[in-house]
């Protein structure tokens, strides 16, 4: 472990935890990992620049931190958990924010930043935190996969370790290594090297995180669909926290560069139309034509408003520039969020005709 570094239970499964608290007054930003990679990926390793990293950034504009590894089949975890799934994550993900925010004063509203396979933990995590007093002020889908299944289907053909485990060899170690070297090279020096990043910041993950739909029983993977879909709430569009996207354009990542927009473009306009509007009012059919054009006119174009396209790729936070960018960018969507949630307040009151209560 890294002297930053913590090892805390959150809803009985272990979590690496680094925490670094700011007395700016910024939302506590919960940086949360995806699949078989460290949340090191935000804050770096003892030897390296800070600047390199996410949370340096996230400290300068005031924030305080908190990056949580679920997990994983590698140290300083002693024990692998191979059935660990996305409600666990939510869970145990929300146990330890709340615990921090608690205990270090910090505002109730939270941003996440959820990186990759940390996309699907987004309607679980909304509900776990609001049992537990934390709302989520904004979700930030960072190249990140929702909790549609089958997403990733090279997975299927992916066998478990002898821990029950997947492998990121195999899967997509030589697509994130090639990123890497992209991110180091626009740097104009590494970041991470190729050799710690192997040493110091993969391992194996359990598979019910992966976009994938699979779940290990009987000492190997299975597809199992449904279960997926009830893990991860996907089609629950109410209990979505509010959401951003930040993605690239690079044909390393070419999943992620192709689909992102549109996937969480549906997820945006279904979870803003179903929770701020069609749940706050009655017979939307028989509203005036312009108060039902500005209702629509917000809701179509929610998702081209709460997306950026930042330089790089799947690692587009890691280096100098990528990291001051994507804060830089996280700031603007925090600022155009905030915006529709108050034209959104302001049509339905137009839309019922009363006050909004």
């Amino acid at each position: 472990m890294y002297n930053d570094e913590t090892v805390e239970a959150g809803s009985g499964f272990p979590a690496l935890v680094r925490f670094e608290k700011n007395e700016a007054g910024a939302p506590l930003a919960v940086f949360i990992t995806g699949g078989g990679v460290f949340a090191r990926i935000a804050y770096g390793h003892p030897e390296g620049r800070p600047s390199d990293f996410l949370c340096h950034w996230l400290k300068e504009a005031g924030y305080s931190t908190l990056a949580l590894t679920y997990p994983l089949g590698a140290p300083p975890f002693g024990q692998a958990w191979p059935t660990f799934t996305v409600n666990d994550w939510a869970e145990q993900s929300a146990e330890i924010v709340a615990r921090y925010r608690q205990i270090d004063g910090l505002p109730t509203n939270v941003v996440v930043l959820a990186w990759s396979m940390a996309g699907r933990i987004a309607a679980p995590l909304a509900k776990a935190m609001r049992r537990r007093g934390v709302d989520i002020e904004l979700f930030v889908a960072m190249a990140a996969s929702p909790g549609l299944p089958n997403l990733l289907p090279g997975f299927a053909s992916l066998a478990a370790d002898t821990s029950g485990l997947a492998r990121v060899e195999g899967a997509f170690l030589e697509g994130l290594l090639a990123c890497l070297q992209a991110q180091n090279e626009e740097n104009g020096r590494a970041a991470i090297s190729h050799e710690r990043f192997l040493q110091e910041y993969i391992g194996p993950f359990p598979i019910a995180l992966a976009a994938a739909g699979m779940r290990f029983r009987d000492g190997r993977f299975i597809c199992a669909p449904l279960e997926d879909q009830d893990d991860t709430a996907v089609f629950d569009f109410a209990s979505y926290p509010p959401i951003a996207v930040l993605t690239h354009a690079s044909a390393l990542d070419a999943r992620h560069a192709l689909t992102d927009r549109a996937i969480w473009g549906m997820l945006i306009a279904k979870s803003l139309s179903e929770a701020r509007i069609l749940a706050r009012v009655g017979n939307i059919a028989e509203v005036s034509p312009s108060s039902w054009s500005r209702a629509r006119d917000l809701v179509v174009g929610a998702s081209e408003r709460l997306t950026v396209t930042l330089p790089g790729n799947h690692l587009f936070f890691v280096g100098e520039a990528g990291a001051a960018r994507t804060v830089e960018a996280v700031a603007n969507l925090r600022v155009e969020a905030a915006a529709i949630a108050r034209e959104c307040d302001e049509i339905v009151e137009e839309l019922r005709g009363l006050p909004d209560c």
